[in-house]
């Protein structure tokens, strides 16, 4: 499975209403859907909206424009067409409606007006740490305290991210910042688990 796929794939139980509805999407309706979910994305929602007569056909098309194009910023690049054929085929729609669907959503002009804050942050692929000890020998007296503070001091953590849209960053933290780094992601993984066990954040 591709990185493209596995990112627009990664939640599968967020489609089973929709997938319920996508069946009956015929082609001639995907255009002006999409249109109209654009509006809402870029602030500017049509008044033909409220007064749709198949109101859950737009909603599942609605649904799929919001994900892929909030997905859009963490690609390096644009849309792979088989990827996107592929996710929406999972979602049931029709071989001519996906079709329709999948060459506007590749469409790289699509996402020019969508506002910053509607796109996600690139998403975290790998991460990777080294110690960098970069001492000289008339830094080391003969005192053992000295000595251990010499190396407080003088050690560095070497953060390695490669994120989901290829690029890379470097971060070099001391000692007490690396700690630290540990402590706030050590807190924010409890708090989810904590999250996920409470009945408000099932789902049945």
């Amino acid at each position: 499975m591709s990185q493209q796929l596995e990112l627009l794939t990664e939640n599968p139980t967020q489609w089973i209403a929709v997938s319920f509805v996508t069946p009956e999407i015929q082609k001639k309706e995907i255009k002006p859907f999409v249109i109209l979910a654009l509006k809402e994305l870029e602030g500017t929602p049509d008044r033909r909206t409220s007064s749709l007569m198949s109101a859950d056909k737009f909603a599942a098309v609605r649904a799929v424009v919001r994900h892929v194009a909030r997905l859009r910023s963490e690609q390096k690049e644009g849309w792979n067409p088989d990827d996107v054929m592929t996710f929406l085929e999972g979602l049931r729609f029709s071989p001519e409606s996906a079709t329709e669907l999948a060459s506007l959503l590749c469409t790289e002009k699509m996402y020019d007006s969508i506002p910053l804050h509607m796109r996600t942050k690139p998403g975290l692929v790998s991460l990777q740490w080294k110690i960098d000890l970069s001492l000289s020998q008339a830094n080391l007296s003969t005192s053992p305290q000295d000595t251990k503070e010499v190396l407080h001091r003088d050690t560095h953590i070497i953060l390695l991210l490669k994120l989901t849209d290829g690029s890379s960053r470097t971060y070099r933290l001391s000692v007490s910042k690396f700690h630290e780094f540990r402590y706030v992601i050590a807190s924010a993984l409890k708090n989810m688990i904590v999250l996920e066990k409470r009945k408000c954040m099932r789902k049945d």
